[in-house]
């Protein structure tokens, strides 16, 4: 017999729990000792109590503005991507920099991080949400629908069009890889 052990960080119990069903799932080991093949995972129950948000840029785990989910004891769920109808932009103007993503005709998956934050913590969050951007609908590439950020069309005047990255976090490598 054997297994292993998860440990997280306060508040992480849901995603220690998805990350255990997938490890399961993915190695095809049976229902402990029974030999009996593990059931399909299905989706977990949604917590009425939590919202589940989409970050595209400085909120992603270890940028800048990350605390603001944490410091409210969100979990970060996944990391997935958009469906291919978006587009990203490096918005001018903003500090710390920040990304801002529009539904287009013609676009990219975008990498995102999903997040569950209390709703009693989700109006305190957005308050913090600075114009042009905001908190709207977004399609994942699964076809889910998730509340996320998105931004005005009046933010995108003297942006960079950076979907080719296919996410912040790329754009930013390769800012640092580029000798200035």
């Amino acid at each position: 017999p054997a297994g292993i052990t998860l440990i997280g960080m306060a508040w992480q119990d849901r995603a220690l729990a998805r990350f255990g069903r997938q490890w399961q799932a993915l190695r095809g080991l049976p229902l402990g000792a029974t030999g009996q093949p593990l059931p399909p995972m299905g989706l977990p129950a949604a917590d009425p109590e939590l919202l589940r948000v989409a970050v595209v840029g400085a909120h992603l785990t270890g940028m800048p503005l990350n605390h603001q989910l944490t410091s409210r004891r969100a979990v970060l769920v996944e990391k997935t991507r958009t469906a291919a109808d978006y587009r990203l932009y490096a918005l001018a103007n903003t500090t710390p920099p920040k990304p801002g993503l529009v539904k287009s005709d013609s676009g990219a998956p975008i990498e995102v991080e999903l997040w569950d934050i209390p709703l009693a913590a989700f109006g305190a969050f957005v308050a913090e949400i600075p114009a042009p951007l905001g908190i709207g609908t977004l399609t994942l590439h699964d076809g889910r629908q998730v509340k996320g950020f998105i931004c005005e069309p009046r933010g995108l005047e003297g942006a960079r069009d950076i979907t080719a990255f296919g996410g912040w976090r790329a754009y930013l490598a390769s800012l640092n890889a580029t000798p200035r």
